[in-house]
């Protein structure tokens, strides 16, 4: 019986399948790719479409992170390069999740991860390989794990960074993903792990597009890969989950605490113990897991010139969690910036995350601590962390070694403001960096964008990131680099220019009757020769900030817009514009306390010209003694991170024999050999100023 209904069976299959390639054979070659494109496999995925799976998104951050339990992730991962999404869940290739591999010799398999190529994580795949130096799109990285599972125990995996969409599978299932890069992120994946041996294998889309948190255009290296620490983190089932302490509102001795938990019931307390204050307190979790209150004490307050630090233990449910935190005020008043009640002026420079001496992303704590010491030796109190987050050890050794930090989100000149997920994705990496450096006093500032266009969309956009921020942490001040450079100020100065132009003698005959023209049609209000300029900010978001910040670029690419707009040669442009910039000043309508972003020139290191020209060092120094003596006779002006310390990787600096894919505006190269400008803002910072 059991074998006349196997027959059965087959023959109606053999039947069907014949009819079916009848019908198949009758459609035109368009109905037959249209029915192949609907064609779907297990669980309504599409043939030759990725599935559309909805991941779980990550968790609010976990704080304290060099207090908790955790096993190393870091070290070599295989790694496939997978433009083509060979290993798209769903793909009629085979999909890497879960992973097949051809044991007995007959399983088709188009990938290998026990044979594919290694590299180092955390670290970035362009400069691991010279084959992947452009390259952003998809890859895979996999490495096994080994774990022995605990009762009442939480294993969360945690990533300090990923580049720029990390799609997370642990033994075959998708645990997560999280989307915008620079940020730290985790995973509970206790009910994934077995034990022994496990499999954890990371979808990694290093694309930027129109929509994304920075987008496709940026002028530093997009790095993809897991560029910061993978931890497996063991955490009891009732837990801290972060902590904040910071000083009260105008007084130093209060400190202000709040910390969230996870598991441990409302009426529980968390404990509060700074040995050295003789701080020992308890408060009662609420509801929603919060406890919170004010702690007496009078810690002597952390600054560059004494960066004392407390060691202070928060412990509650099974977390028993210590950290070195020191205590500061941060705040302005008119246009002054006071730090612990005294006016400080920003003696800084600009950086980017890349090692000095080493091609790639700087990740190490050794990596950081060779940048901070060179902002020393610059005679620096103050480092702008621009663009994007950097790793979590800047803040710790900047809190050690006495340096006031900005830090800032890659919300980075044109972006689609309306778009509801972007804005979702700056958010997200707006609380993540808060959350994660909140308790380092160094960090005295928050950047929520930098050189965006005024805009109404961009104004209430950025306006949200500010609120956020604020609402999280506001105990440190908030600001966004503005773009210099408006229609109404350049036409003004280009009539200075102008006149200028027309009483050098150095300027051609043919040069000075184009300059005599704007003057002309300046008519009556045409400028004297020797006239200045007070160039007035006045962008709509500097409501909003505490500092205005700015970014300006006089003597450098303003040059190049001059003279497209004038019809006149930059060689002609360039000296007139270093001899006019020791006559403009800078103020702002707000009453607020004004910091030069942003100023700079490029240089190769040891290229030298007796004539200036630009590129060489001798050129770049003339712009900073023009760009001081400007700045500083600016009194509303109170602080200055030039750009920028190192020369850095950019794709959109491709000049050969010069840049070769380098931004060359560092004050030292690559290797740290130092520029000559470096060593006037060395002296300048030891000055008076």
């Amino acid at each position: 019986m059991l074998k006349k209904s196997i027959i059965s069976a087959v023959s109606a299959t053999i039947l069907a399948a014949v009819a079916f390639a009848i019908y198949f054979s009758s459609l035109t070659k368009t109905e037959q790719a249209r029915w192949l494109l609907s064609l779907t496999m297990s669980e309504g995925e599409a043939l030759f479409q990725s599935s559309d799976e909805a991941y779980a998104s990550p968790p609010p951050l976990l704080g304290w992170l060099d207090a908790r339990q955790k096993e190393s992730l870091n070290g070599e991962w295989s790694i496939i390069i997978d433009p083509m999404g060979v290993g798209t869940p769903g793909s009629i290739f085979g999909g890497y999740p879960p992973l097949r591999r051809n044991t007995s010799g007959m399983t088709l398999v188009e990938y290998d991860f026990e044979r594919a190529q290694r590299i180092k994580v955390p670290g970035d795949v362009n400069t691991q390989d010279p084959r992947l130096f452009f390259y952003r799109d998809k890859f895979w990285l996999y490495r096994e794990l080994s774990v022995a599972p605990k009762a009442g125990r939480r294993q969360l995996l945690h990533f300090g960074a990923a580049n720029f969409t990390a799609t997370v599978f642990l033994n075959g299932r998708a645990v997560g993903r999280h989307e915008g890069g620079y940020v730290p992120f985790h995973f509970d994946v206790t009910d994934e792990l077995r034990e022994g041996r496990n499999e954890l294998l990371v979808w990694i889309d290093n694309r930027l597009g129109d929509q994304s948190i920075p987008t496709g255009r940026t002028d530093w290296w997009p790095y993809g890969g897991l560029t910061r620490d993978v931890y497996l983190v063991e955490v009891p089932e009732a837990r801290i989950v972060n902590a904040k302490l910071s000083l009260a509102k105008g007084r130093t001795d209060q400190i202000r605490f709040r910390a969230s938990a996870q598991g441990i019931a409302a009426g529980e307390t968390v404990r509060v113990q700074i040995g050295a204050l003789n701080v020992d307190e308890t408060f009662r979790l609420d509801g929603a897991g919060v406890a919170e209150g004010a702690l007496s004490a009078q810690p002597e307050l952390w600054s560059p010139e004494n960066p004392k630090l407390y060691e202070v233990t928060v412990s509650g449910g099974g977390s028993v969690l210590s950290e070195r935190i020191g205590f500061r005020q941060i705040e302005t008043r008119g246009t002054q910036i006071l730090l612990n009640g005294e006016p400080i002026k920003l003696r800084g420079i600009s950086t980017h995350e890349e090692p000095i001496g080493r091609e790639g992303v700087a990740h190490s704590a050794n990596d950081m601590r060779g940048l901070l010491a060179e902002a020393k030796a610059l005679g620096a109190n103050f480092v702008r962390a621009a663009h994007y987050p950097y790793n979590r050890h800047l803040a710790r050794l900047a809190d050690e070694m006495g340096l006031l930090l900005w830090e800032e989100i890659p919300v980075y000149w044109q972006i689609d403001w309306d778009n509801e997920n972007t804005l979702a994705i700056a958010r997200d990496q707006m609380a993540r960096l808060v959350q994660r450096d909140w308790n380092r006093a160094s960090v005295i500032i928050w950047s929520v964008a930098n050189e965006t266009p005024n805009t109404r969309e961009r104004l209430r956009f950025l306006r949200r990131l500010i609120e956020d921020t604020r609402g999280m942490d506001d105990s440190r001040l908030v600001s966004a680099a503005l773009l210099g450079g408006s229609g109404p100020d350049f036409a003004l100065i280009a009539a200075r220019l102008a006149a200028r132009g027309v009483a050098s003698a150095d300027v051609p005959d043919e040069d000075r009757k184009i300059f005599q023209g704007v003057l002309d049609e300046a008519g009556y209000f045409a400028p004297s020769a020797g006239e200045g300029y007070t160039l007035s900010i006045d962008d709509p978001l500097g409501e909003h900030t505490d500092i205005i910040a700015y970014n300006e670029y006089f003597g450098w690419y303003y040059s190049v817009l001059f003279s497209r707009q004038l019809g006149i040669d930059e060689a002609v442009l360039r000296p007139l514009m270093l001899e006019f910039m020791r006559d403009l000043r800078f103020t702002s309508k707000y009453e607020k306390p004004i910091h030069i972003s942003e100023f700079g020139a490029g240089a190769k290191r040891g290229n030298r010209s007796e004539a200036g020209h630009i590129w060489s060092e001798d050129y770049q120094l003339r712009v900073y003694e023009a760009q001081l003596e400007m700045l500083t006779a600016s009194p509303q002006v109170q602080g200055l991170s030039p750009w920028i310390l190192k020369d850095f990787r950019a794709m959109l600096r491709p000049l050969a024999g010069v840049q070769d894919y380098y931004n060359r505006k560092g004050l030292i190269d690559e290797n740290g050999e130092r520029k000559a400008a470096f060593y006037l803002m060395r002296d300048f910072y030891q000055g008076e100023w």
